[in-house]
């Protein structure tokens, strides 16, 4: 199984109007820098089975705009289990359910994603940026890993939205 890890893009500041600390919209720039890196996305990634996003609007939106890339959101649902401070003992209980799924993208937040990654490498002190609307492949031979993942690679924003 390959898992691709992806922040949710750029959202609107902490503490901005009426938008709730934790539930933020992405700006309109955030949203038009996405569509350009979900462009890219579907170059080096060519088949998505499953999205699983985290409940939060930013990174729902983002993971919508990656599926409509693909021209399918069908493929996106939502989980608790990707919000930030979830345990990952219910995290891997949900993915154990979908072992039959190949290309899995998980779309969350920091520094939730960071700590995924440290734990399907089998890394505890590996230290990954994830910038806002970067994305990176993990290969695991199972669920939970039992033995360290291999990065198959690690890509900024710009780097996605290049290769559109």
């Amino acid at each position: 199984m390959v898992i691709y890890l992806l922040r949710h893009a750029s959202a609107v500041a902490r503490g901005t109007g009426s938008f709730p600390n934790d539930d933020r919209p992405l700006t309109d720039e955030g949203r038009k820098k996405m569509k350009k890196a979900a462009a890219g996305i579907v170059q080096c990634v060519p088949a998505l089975d499953l999205m699983l996003t985290s409940s939060l609007q930013r990174s729902r939106d983002t993971a919508r705009i990656v599926a409509e890339a693909y021209g399918d959101t069908s493929i996106v649902h939502e989980t608790l289990h990707l919000l930030p401070g979830a345990q990952a003992a219910a995290f891997w209980d949900e993915l154990r359910g979908r072992r039959s799924v190949h290309h899995l993208m998980l779309v969350g937040h920091e520094p939730g994603l960071s700590s995924l990654a440290r734990t399907l490498l089998a890394s505890p002190t590996l230290s990954l940026e994830f910038k806002k609307g970067g994305l990176c492949a993990i290969e695991v031979a199972s669920l939970p890993p039992r033995r360290a993942g291999v990065l198959l690679w690690h890509l900024t924003p710009r780097q996605l939205r290049d290769m559109a």
